[in-house]
């Protein structure tokens, strides 16, 4: 197994991390009796609960596969690299101020800009959850996406390359806890809503590569990954429509998809030299 491992260790990592959290779903779906596929689901009773394990079993499965295949393919020696880069806070503060502030200037720009046309775009400054929620969203599940399956994936490709893939599949690997989350909200405007978070995953991955590649802080990349789910938590708009929420979101992923472009251009022979 060891062999095949080294072989074959972004395939590895992929099936596990997606094997692993999807899996989970599925048993948690089975024993709490409510169905993945019907948007009726979000509204059954205990559903607050099935989704906090839901999202448990999603972030514990990156980090699990990756410190697991870290061992396997890469030795003792290369597990204990990837935790040192986890402790690896000695960089210039611009890497944190990118990290950790980029993502509440562009959402605070933009919701307190649509405030000013609508009440129902109010955030709902839930600092307590979006702190929570992106601490331990971020430094967890990084462990797989960065500390593993970013470097392996950036010996075969350019960095800019590396983030199409890493942000597709990374998003793509949300989908059954984001479907069952947000179907009963979206509805027949789900998949345009998963679309945009597409695009907003594969920008957040293009940023974050630029980063850990530039500090080699896998600490930096847990920052802007807890920056990144936070401040949507925090300033979201829990009282806009579905229709609002597709509004301000595809502006956020817009404008993301802008800055991160501006980065790419200043920084064009990091993206493109492997």
């Amino acid at each position: 197994m060891k062999a095949f491992l080294k072989k074959y260790p972004l395939s590895a990592y992929f099936i596990l991390a997606f094997s692993i959290a999807w899996g989970g779903i599925l048993l948690i779906n089975f024993y709490g009796r409510f169905s993945l596929f019907h948007g009726e689901s979000v509204l059954s009773e205990g559903i607050s609960g099935q989704l906090m394990l839901i999202w448990l079993v999603m972030i514990a499965a990156p980090a699990i596969t990756g410190l697991f295949l870290k061992r396997m393919v890469d030795d003792k020696e290369g597990l204990k690299k990837l935790l040192s880069l986890m402790v690896r806070w000695k960089v210039s503060i611009q890497w944190y101020a990118a990290a950790v502030l980029i993502f509440p200037a562009l959402l605070i720009l933009i919701i307190y800009s649509f405030v000013l046309v609508s009440a129902n775009y109010t955030p709902g400054l839930m600092f307590a959850t979006g702190i929570g929620a992106g601490l331990v969203g971020g430094f967890l599940e990084e462990i797989g996406w960065t500390g593993f399956a970013l470097p392996k994936l950036q010996l075969k490709y350019t960095p800019f390359t590396t983030g199409i893939i890493l942000g597709f599949i990374h998003a793509v690997w949300h989908l059954p806890g984001d479907y069952l989350g947000g179907i009963s909200f979206y509805n027949e405007l789900y998949l345009f809503h998963f679309l945009l978070w597409i695009l907003a995953l594969i920008a957040f991955r293009l940023l974050v590569i630029w980063i850990y590649n530039h500090s080699k802080s896998l600490l930096l990349a847990q920052l802007a990954h807890a920056s990144f789910t936070g401040c949507q938590l925090i300033f979201g708009p829990p009282a806009a429509t579905t229709s609002e929420s597709i509004l301000w979101y595809g502006i956020f992923a817009a404008t993301l998809c802008i800055v991160v472009t501006v980065i790419i251009f200043k920084d064009e022979r990091l993206f493109f030299q492997k």
